[in-house]
């Protein structure tokens, strides 16, 4: 990766550059008590998509005299960030609450690396990893100490006071003094109990301020500041110095070609013959099971359990097969070349009805156990996979079709859709439905779920006429409401939270 010049742009003057860093400094610095004042101590809420939003408004706010800022739509991916960052507020789903902890910050570089030009490589190339993993590390510590550069260049000219009116030397005075008084007062405060007792009597301006935790508070406001100092920083002082020429064709089809076609013509018809085959059963047993009934000694449970996780494997082959044939395989261009494609679209169609049987299965499964979070994402994971091999099918006849960077978006809006649908709740809904249906049902799994179904289980725990149900679920939502009654800053608002509040307040 390229290395950081600590010496402003050639292509800038000395004092605008100073000037444009100051801004930078106090846009880090305004980032990073923000990030103290939301995010410590509290539960992430509300504060996070507030942040959010905060970075990109500086972002683009240091970017307003920068050619960098032709983004179109490099503005896109900000999207997703955003829809992101908003399930914090509106949900309490645990699972997706640690996953985006890690992959908002990772999307996050992508973008800002992007919309700054500072990427070497296409988005859709495997080395622009590479730079994201570099953006992550190196970025945010390269350059960790240079605001103290910055600092000692201001001070270098603090003579330039004397060209300021008296207003403005007067307003320097007091911005000056009001950061050296964040500082002081609470370290004397916290030296000497009487000065400190005297300060805590000023109405409202210290009040709620623990002297104990100011020092390590003020380290992290100090570190984040410097992070993202460096890191905004190297992406303004900074360029790709050999950035790849843009193709448009894809990555993908770069491949080393060495596959005969009529090589690959004899695997596929025998892989479509072993297919249509298994399809015939899968018509015959599983599709037609409730017409003609399961083989022998097989209930639906055990039939689904059996097989679901096989197709999901063959699935997986069936993709790789796919797209190495049509990536590695030497084109004649002629009936051969056709023929390969038929082929490929048989596999392809086999392929969905195989996706089809797993999803029955797991139907079939669900109807018996219940349903549960690896259930339902499943489901969801066998519809990704699904708009994947629609979008091979599209490449297989159209080469033009830019495979891998229709992986990626499909990745990214399927995991942001996925963030939207409310799992937890698909859960209890479904399985309320099935014990209504006079199948059995796990209080215990479904109250230890998120808030998001506090207000299901609410509303269920009035028509219960079980008396061992009723209290399973009473005992559950006791649990919760004592959970939530604990006292939260704003910060960490939610509206999963405050539902489930609500629910158990009736």
């Amino acid at each position: 990766m390229d290395q950081i010049n600590m010496q402003p742009l050639d292509n800038k003057s000395e004092g605008f550059a100073k000037k444009e860093n100051g801004y930078l400094l106090i846009s880090a610095l305004i980032l990073g008590l923000l990030f103290d004042f939301l995010f410590y101590g509290k539960p992430l809420g509300l504060s996070y998509p507030l942040y959010i939003i905060a970075l990109y408004s500086f972002l683009f706010w240091n970017m307003r005299n920068n050619q960098q800022g032709q983004f179109n739509r490099k503005l896109l991916l900000g999207i997703p960030i955003i829809a992101l960052s908003f399930t914090y507020l509106i949900y309490s789903n645990w699972i997706f609450t640690v996953l985006n902890f890690f992959i908002i910050p990772i999307l996050l570089v992508a973008h800002t690396l992007l919309l700054t030009s500072n990427n070497r490589h296409e988005w859709f190339k495997s080395q622009f990893l590479m730079e994201i993993i570099h953006g992550i590390v190196a970025r945010p510590l390269a350059n960790c100490l240079k605001p103290f550069y910055v600092i000692s260049k201001f001070a270098q000219g603090r003579a330039n006071l004397r060209k300021l009116g008296v207003a403005g030397k007067v307003l320097a005075g007091l911005l000056i003094a009001v950061a050296l008084l964040i500082v002081i007062v609470p370290l004397l405060a916290s030296a000497d109990d009487i000065f400190r007792q005297l300060v805590e009597r000023i109405p409202n301006v210290f009040r709620g301020i623990s002297f104990g935790e100011f020092v390590p508070r003020l380290m992290i406001v100090a570190a984040v500041t410097c992070l993202i100092f460096s890191y905004l920083w190297s992406l303004f002082n900074s360029k790709a110095k050999s950035k790849e020429a843009v193709s448009a064709s894809d990555s993908l089809t770069n491949t080393r070609v060495f596959l005969d076609p009529i090589t690959v013509s004899t695997m596929l018809v025998l892989i479509d013959l072993l297919y249509a085959f298994f399809i015939a059963i899968q018509f015959s047993y599983l599709f037609g099971s409730l017409k003609y009934g399961l083989p022998q000694n097989f209930t639906y449970a055990q039939y689904a359990r059996k097989g679901f996780f096989e197709l999901v494997v063959i699935t997986f082959i069936n993709l790789i097969i796919v797209l190495g044939n049509m990536n590695c395989i030497k084109l004649s261009g002629g009936r051969l070349d056709n023929a390969v494609k038929i082929l490929n679209t048989v596999l392809v169609v086999s392929t969905f009805i195989i996706l089809l049987s797993a999803h029955f299965r797991m139907s079939l499964y669900e109807e018996v156990y219940g349903f549960t979070y690896l259930r339902v994402l499943t489901h969801a994971f066998m519809g990704y996979l699904f708009v994947l091999f629609i979008v091979t099918l599209c490449k297989i006849w159209r080469k033009t079709v830019p495979l891998l960077k229709a992986y990626i978006v499909i990745s990214l809006v399927a995991y942001t859709l996925l963030n939207y649908i409310n799992v937890d709740s698909i859960i209890v809904k479904n399985n309320i439905d099935r014990y209504n249906k006079g199948n059995p049902i796990d209080i215990l799994y479904l109250t230890r779920l998120s808030y998001d179904v506090v207000p299901k289980l609410a509303d269920f725990a009035n028509s219960v006429s079980d008396q061992v149900l009723a209290g399973q679920l009473e005992k559950g939502l006791t649990y919760k409401k004592q959970a939530l009654e604990k006292e939260d800053h704003w910060q960490s608002f939610n509206i999963s939270r405050y539902r489930a509040k609500r629910a158990l307040a009736h």
